[in-house]
């Protein structure tokens, strides 16, 4: 196996094993501190960043992984999570790829975007078409919390997927 394919081989190993690890965290109960309530979305921010740096395909795959695993972690696993997990990935990497810096800004902006898509989404998708009534409150002292809160740590996964991708880097040769 050439070097370069060794490379990248462990690195999209590395971060399948983080995404069923921040799986894990993120959907037992008690593994990750609950802030006043707030739960973070610690896979949203995984494949921000994920998507950031793989761009292409791979993120999109990593994306869909992730959310495949999310929907098996809940009773409605509706699918849901994996698709809009592979869509922030997919679109997190284009939009890096045509219109934005890679940096932490960037990161922080793009994880704050998703997470409050997804919860507009799946608050309009699972709340209100099942006719559940205080949807406003929910999204605004479940969710909006929640964001934040995941937002806050969004920099741990960008210096995270950064180091792993500067020490996997390939040269390219002309």
């Amino acid at each position: 196996m050439r070097k370069t394919t060794q490379k990248l081989l462990v690195r999209r190993l590395v971060f399948a094993a983080a995404v069923i690890l921040i799986n894990i965290l993120q959907n037992t109960r008690g593994f990750f501190p609950e802030i006043f309530g707030a739960r973070a979305f610690l896979l949203i921010a995984l494949v921000v960043c994920i998507g950031m740096f793989e761009r292409k395909i791979t993120g999109a795959l990593l994306g869909l992984f992730a959310g495949a695993l999310w929907d098996m972690s809940i009773p409605d696993g509706s699918g849901y999570n994996a698709l809009i997990l592979m869509l922030f990935a997919a679109a997190c990497g284009f939009l890096i790829t045509v219109l934005m810096r890679n940096h932490l800004l960037t990161a922080i902006i793009l994880s704050a975007a998703a997470c409050i898509i997804y919860a507009l989404l799946y608050v309009l998708f699972f709340v209100v078409a099942a006719g559940i009534t205080d949807s406003g409150r929910l999204l605004l002292s479940f969710y909006l919390p929640s964001v934040i809160y995941t937002v806050a740590l969004t920099p741990v996964f960008y210096f995270a997927v950064r180091w792993l991708m500067k020490l996997t880097a390939i040269e390219e040769k002309f």
